[in-house]
């Protein structure tokens, strides 16, 4: 051996029992992980960096997910309408970016429980950011922005990004055709804008069935459009 991979190999051992102590370290988890706030990660993101060197950030994901749980099921913070979610949530997803269950399960509760709409919305929107394919993610943002303010072309839009990817249960674009529908008829002016978007989807459905289901209901309103004569 050489002494240059002599060396190497002596510095590697040092480095890895280094780390074996600092991550061992009460502090460098409570200092570093389970109280660090997410307005703090530009001027401090020392435990991004770390966690990702070593190679060990799914495993502190699943700490810091561990660590979320054990929260939500404390009644107590419920005395504080569990404020601290949210930022247990950011500082989880800033670490692994595609941990896409957390952007759902945690929307949900800000959506539906804590009624923290806006926080909501902005969690589901930074996962399609970090997980543009990721179609339920779409699917989500879809259903609150429609209930926040009854928005469905924004619903429209998203399950219309939601059809596109792989994997997408067939359902979603029958009630994206029926969508269309409803929006020619709430849109008078641009009821041929709509319809037309429809047929497109129906024809795509009747030509490219994801199941049987799909083309026969696509067949059913091209006929009852005039989109497609009868036998």
């Amino acid at each position: 051996m050489s002494k240059y991979n002599f060396w190497l190999l002596i510095l590697s051992i040092i480095l890895f029992i280094f780390s074996l102590i600092l991550i061992q370290s009460d502090n460098f988890y409570k200092l570093n992980f389970k109280e660090f706030s997410f307005s703090e990660i530009k001027q401090n993101p020392f435990y991004v960096i770390f966690s990702s060197m070593c190679g060990f950030k799914i495993l502190v994901s699943d700490f810091l997910w561990m660590d979320i749980i054990q929260y939500i099921g404390d009644r107590n913070n419920a005395k504080t309408n569990y404020k601290e979610l949210y930022p247990k949530t950011m500082n989880l997803i800033t670490i692994d970016p595609n941990f896409t269950y957390a952007y759902l399960a945690v929307s949900g509760i800000l959506m539906f429980e804590l009624k923290e709409i806006d926080k909501a919305i902005e969690l589901i929107k930074k996962g399609i950011e970090n997980n543009p394919k990721y179609w339920q993610l779409n699917l989500y943002l879809a259903a609150y922005t429609y209930s926040k303010g009854g928005n469905i072309k924004m619903a429209v839009h998203n399950i219309e990004i939601a059809v596109i990817q792989e994997g997408h249960p067939p359902m979603l674009e029958r009630i994206l055709g029926n969508m269309y529908v409803k929006l020619s008829e709430i849109e008078k002016p641009y009821k041929d804008f709509w319809m037309e978007k429809a047929k497109n989807l129906w024809w795509y459905m009747y030509h490219h069935p994801l199941e049987e289901l799909n083309k026969k209901y696509a067949e059913e309103h091209l006929k009852k459009y005039g989109f497609m004569k009868y036998n």
